[in-house]
């Protein structure tokens, strides 16, 4: 798993390696991308494209795939794929700047936004060594995937690392932080379970207060009638995304349901394994919110929320590195360590011809009941007296 400290240990300076020549890997393939000038079938299209279609369409046909489908084609001459509005009316607030840039400005603008962001919640979680664990995280292929396709990785990620460090001190800011995750909910659906597990009531107020403002701002610019139809569009995008497995890289959505149905299981087989999966993240959440050592927790909460949801790619991962580096703190041993490197560089698959071989959720699994091991003998230490609890939040240490 990546260190969060220095060491001169021979596994350390073989990670040190690992994530520099995966760095200079990653710089190297998005300067080949950008020396090509691919424009075409980059996420980013979708997000430059949604606002500039409300300020021409009545607002409620953002959920008609065929009306946005068609503007995108008009949009972009010589795009022949899709990019539905998946997300709830408060994404539609940050994204309206947009309209204000041409695509290529625009596009770099929020690639410096999303690194500048992550910094910023690297820096709260791992104020040791914030450089170190931005450039692990920066190098892990999920990150490439992130940055080369345009992604929201590197915000929701900042979101998640900052909320859970201002927690144990600055509750409010950890609500704020929390709240605004609700621009792209799945992605904090454990943090609610989390809070309460704790007893978190002001970070919980905060949370709720910082959403309700965002709901009641979408109302007041859009159509208060578009969460109605976002819930109702929302399932059968995430049922077409099941059937057109064999047309999609099915492989590039992360969830247990969607392992399952590229290895052939039926749609009604993944949903009630992704189900009883989710009720499992919830307890373990709950448990380690209660007993296990803060970042620990923290760490068994992160990767969890990746089993808990049925929808999230593999660039949302990088906040499941983190989580690894959180781990990494209490020194794991050899298999550990080789588990946590193979996790860390399992998404390059993605971006070679055994792409299909790429299956995220036995790696995520393996890491959780890890990570949840070693949060178990930490606590045991602890209690024990035999050595201090170094899991504790940075400002309490």
């Amino acid at each position: 798993m990546m260190p969060q400290r220095a060491t001169t240990s021979f596994a350390g300076q073989m990670l040190t390696i690992l994530v520099a020549a995966s760095l200079a890997l990653n710089m190297t393939m998005l300067a080949a991308l950008l020396y090509a000038r691919i424009l075409l079938n980059s996420d980013f299209m979708a997000f430059w494209s949604f606002p500039r279609f409300i300020a021409a369409h009545p607002p409620r046909q953002l959920y008609d795939a065929a009306a946005l489908t068609a503007f995108q084609h008009q949009l972009y001459p010589g795009f022949h794929s899709f990019y539905p509005y998946l997300y709830p009316p408060t994404l539609l607030l940050p994204l309206s700047w947009l309209k204000l840039l041409p695509y290529g400005p625009a596009e770099i603008l929020w690639s410096l936004l999303g690194c500048f962001t992550l910094a910023v919640g690297v820096r709260a979680m791992f104020p040791g060594k914030p450089w170190a664990v931005l450039a692990g995280l920066l190098a892990c292929p999920a990150a490439l995937i992130c940055a080369s396709t345009g992604e929201t990785a590197f915000f929701t990620t900042a979101l998640l690392l900052a909320g859970f460090a201002c927690l144990p001190k600055r509750p409010a800011l950890a609500g704020l932080w929390f709240g605004l995750l609700t621009l792209k909910p799945q992605l904090g659906v454990l943090v609610p379970f989390f809070l309460l597990a704790r007893g978190e009531w002001r970070a919980i107020f905060f949370t709720c207060a910082t959403a309700i403002l965002l709901n009641g701002l979408s109302c007041l610019v859009l159509p208060a009638n578009l969460w109605a139809l976002w819930w109702h569009t929302l399932p059968a995008y995430q049922s077409s995304y099941f059937h057109a497995a064999k047309a999609l890289n099915l492989n590039i959505i992360i969830t247990p349901a969607a392992n399952l149905v590229v290895l052939g299981a039926s749609e009604k087989v993944a949903w009630v394994a992704q189900a009883i999966c989710g009720i499992a993240m919830v307890l373990l959440a709950i448990w380690a919110a209660r007993r296990a050592p803060y970042r620990m927790a923290v760490a068994i909460t992160l990767i969890a929320t990746f089993l808990a949801q049925p929808h999230a790619y593999a660039y949302d991962s990088i906040a499941a590195i983190a989580a690894l580096a959180l781990a990494a703190e209490v020194q794991p041993g050899p298999r550990a360590l080789a588990l946590g490197i193979a996790t860390y560089l399992a998404p390059w698959l993605l971006l070679s011809p055994a792409s299909h071989w790429f299956l995220y959720t036995p790696l995520l699994a393996a890491c959780l009941a890890t990570i949840t091991a070693l949060a178990l003998s930490a606590q045991k230490s602890a209690e024990s007296g035999h050595e201090p609890n170094r899991l504790l939040p940075p400002a309490a240490t």
